[in-house]
């Protein structure tokens, strides 16, 4: 009996929580409604809106429609103001035509990002007045105050006013903190595309290098690490101006600071990233330091806005002291004062008779390289103007190889006198050629080592505008002793970094895998180097000679066997 009362019980409670458990979910989704129509804005608020920011009336021709617009100073910082009516009362305001045309607002390439991250401004619009590059010019810091005052301003209606009454402009830092930060008030980036054009079916680019634009942009952050016996401070001293991987490509060079005064034709000719790896041992490194921060302030505003200086050392001649990356940047240097001294000096190398490890210097400066094409050179080799825009607008175009084979871009090569100015272009280079103020490079020293593949033809054609392939060789013979320099990718062989540059033939090494591996040479037709003025004589150096007997030897009995091995063989392939 008492257990039929029980389950009668236990019924009655299931029934009750059921039914009540209904009534709350009902209540729930009727107050939920009620909470949303109340807070959903009437399709005509909505057009009101839109209208008192886009539009105005034909009536109120004297007012100002008040456009946003951003302004970026390298003194004042980043700016933000808001051009307001010229009578800001609310009856003009409310007076607005509903039915006006649209407000003219500025193209996106004018819109500052501040607008775009506040919210003010559709997200697909971007301002490319830098193609999204940072440079280390922009306060990244200063930009949240400033939108948080466009937002005020967005939502009032009240102009921001930029003298002196209303909102205070955010205070620009001193000058020793923007120029430690690499500001200086003549630093402009040029207008680049945040996203570049999908390339031609057809083109070189999409045929040989498709995975350009995916490739990765290394930062310029500053990073030690150990490469066999030596220690390398990569990014030690970086550019100002940063780059993506697909927007240009790198010069990389090497040398010690009794060099480093070539950089100032380099960069003005290159317009580009330039990596240089400085070999700086013991006593040395000081001196490089020196050297490197006198030329960024006071010798050409391009060292400090396209070269970054990677320091190299043997773990046997490690400086006394290191110092950090923000140290050396926050170094005041009066260019008032005698700048510190890089020729006719004896340098640390000198006497302690140091070889110079010329292929831990080109690794170094190609790897960390920030663009996907790199151009291994050396730092008294001038490069002829405006290179870097006609080989992006050549890889535009159809291919004239029928193959797939791997390919590098090799340069003309040449050596001018004493007193002749560096030619900036072909046309210029034959004038000086017929004079014979110009000759092929190393003709006097090592003619085969530079004998360029139909190079007479190459200095007699005719100057065509643009870039584009003059000759597709291969390394055979008679050319089986070249050393060409020329534009790559990564992708390319390294350099055997047990090699000198005292024992020469420090680059046959890496030819001889470019020529097992059948690489292509497509010689251009337009671009070509020059070497520092004066023309090189061959002399003997019995020092040399040794190191050269000894290399020799070493190319011969250990490193060629272990090529064959490791590579494949070829035949005409030597070193």
């Amino acid at each position: 009996m008492w257990r039929r009362c029980l389950r009668k019980n236990m019924a009655s409670t299931r029934v009750m929580v059921v039914r009540g458990s209904l009534v709350l979910n009902a209540v729930l989704v009727l107050y939920l409604c009620l909470a949303w129509f109340s807070s959903t804005p009437s399709h005509h608020n909505k057009q009101q809106q839109q209208h008192l920011y886009y539009s105005f009336s034909t009536d109120t021709r004297n007012i100002d429609p008040g456009p946003l617009y951003a302004k970026h100073s390298m003194q004042g910082g980043l700016r933000a103001a808001l051009d307001t009516p010229r009578s800001s009362s609310t009856s003009e305001v409310s007076a607005l035509n509903v039915n006006s045309g649209p407000l003219e607002i500025p193209p996106p390439a004018a819109l500052p990002p501040v607008l775009v991250e506040s919210g003010l401004v559709n997200e697909g619009m971007r301002d490319i007045s830098l193609g999204g590059r940072r440079t280390l010019g922009q306060l990244p810091d200063q930009v949240a105050p400033v939108s948080a005052d466009i937002q005020n301003v967005a939502v009032s209606g009240v102009g921001v006013d930029t003298g002196g009454g209303g909102v205070p402009e955010p205070e620009e830092p001193p000058r020793e903190v923007q120029e430690s930060m690499g500001v200086t008030e003549h630093l402009v980036a040029e207008p680049l595309a945040i996203e570049p054009p999908d390339p031609p079916l057809d083109s070189m680019e999409r045929k040989m290098y498709p995975d350009l634009r995916e490739c990765t942009t290394r930062t310029l952050r500053p990073f030690y690490y150990q490469r066999g016996d030596y220690w390398v401070l990569e990014n030690y001293i970086p550019a100002v101006m940063a780059f993506r991987c697909d927007e240009s490509i790198t010069y990389t060079t090497h040398g010690d600071y009794t060099f480093l005064d070539n950089l100032e034709p380099l960069t003005s000719r290159w317009q580009g990233p330039v990596s240089v790896a400085v070999y700086a041992p013991g006593d040395d490194f000081e001196a490089t330091v020196n050297t490197i921060l006198y030329l960024r302030a006071c010798w050409a505003e391009g060292i400090k806005k396209y070269v970054t200086f990677h320091i190299y050392f043997h773990v046997s001649h490690t400086p006394k002291k290191i110092p950090s990356t923000e140290e050396l940047l926050k170094r005041k240097t009066d260019c008032a004062l005698e700048p510190p001294r890089w020729t006719n000096v004896t340098t640390y190398r000198q006497r302690k008779k140091l070889l110079y490890p010329v292929n831990i210097a080109r690794n170094t400066a190609r790897l960390a390289a920030q663009t996907y094409f790199v151009f291994p050179s050396d730092v008294e080799l001038y490069p002829s103007v405006n290179f870097i825009p006609e080989f992006f607008k050549m890889l535009k175009r159809p291919d004239l190889s029928n193959t797939t084979q791997p390919r590098v871009y090799p340069f003309s090569i040449f050596e001018i006198k004493e007193n002749v100015s560096v030619p900036e272009n072909k046309a210029e280079l034959q004038k000086i050629l017929q004079t014979g103020e110009a000759i092929p490079f190393h003709k006097n020293v090592c003619p085969k080592c530079h004998n360029v593949p139909m190079a007479k033809e190459w200095m007699t054609a005719k100057v065509k505008p643009g870039l584009s392939v003059f000759h597709i060789a291969k390394r055979k013979p008679p050319h089986h002793k070249w050393e060409p320099i020329y534009v790559g990718t990564n992708k390319d062989p390294l350099y055997d970094e047990r090699l000198s540059w005292e024992g020469k033939s420090d680059k046959m090494t890496q030819m001889y895998i470019l020529c097992v591996r059948d690489y292509e040479f497509h010689i251009l037709d337009n671009a070509f180097l020059v070497h520092k003025p004066g023309i090189k004589h061959l002399y003997k150096d019995p020092f040399r000679e040794k190191i050269v007997a000894k290399q020799n030897s070493a190319i011969k009995t250990k490193i060629l066997p272990e090529y064959k091995t490791i590579f494949g063989v070829r035949k005409s392939c030597i070193i």
